[in-house]
């Protein structure tokens, strides 16, 4: 599953919306631990990820914060929830890990553009498919790979993400504990 976020942000039938969202899109600059946006929130936009990274967290019901995804410079970032369903909250907290630059639009407008003609029509399809491909090959790979093996895939999504998250961040991510993220990192070094 090496990159599969990326291939599916490069899937051919997408550049077609990325370079609407380039051309249609509002440019902003988010700080780090600037939210994009917020569980429990309706989200009304959708971005492109021209530079940076978002790391999405979901509160459960004790106030515990869990790290269930990250986006990447070159990928899409949004509420999948309420671009299908418009008034439906987020069911996530997206948010900056570092400065990011991005192309943000309104769902309204992408809607008008999914429904210009049926090839648009079709890359709304493209977008819920890949999402739909992209979660349900994390679960597999939840279930299916060793935490060694969790660590390295996303050390291939981003080599350089140690330097911007925590131990304790990948191993919420994971699903782990810090100690067992040191202990595979140890036995990388040798």
């Amino acid at each position: 599953m090496d990159d599969f976020n990326l291939q599916f942000a490069n899937h051919p039938k997408l550049e077609q919306l990325k370079q609407f969202i380039l051309e249609h899109g509002t440019y902003a600059e988010l700080k780090k631990g600037e939210q994009f946006s917020t569980q429990d929130k309706v989200n009304r936009r959708g971005a492109y990820i021209e530079n940076g990274m978002f790391r999405y967290t979901r509160a459960d019901e004790r106030g515990n914060i869990h790290i269930v995804g990250y986006t990447f410079s070159g990928e899409f970032t949004g509420s999948l929830c309420t671009l299908i369903q418009p008034d439906r909250p987020s069911l996530v907290t997206i948010e900056a890990v570092r400065d990011t630059r991005i192309y943000h639009i309104p769902y309204s407008k992408l809607e008008e553009f999914f429904a210009a003609n049926a090839e648009t029509m079709q890359l709304k399809c493209t977008l819920v498919e890949q999402s739909y491909l992209l979660m349900y090959h994390r679960l597999m790979d939840i279930y299916c790979k060793t935490p060694a093996e969790l660590y390295l895939d996303l050390l291939d999504r981003c080599p350089d993400i140690q330097a911007y998250i925590t131990l304790k961040e990948i191993a919420s991510f994971l699903g782990v504990t810090p100690e067992t993220i040191s202990r595979i990192r140890r036995k990388l070094e040798k």
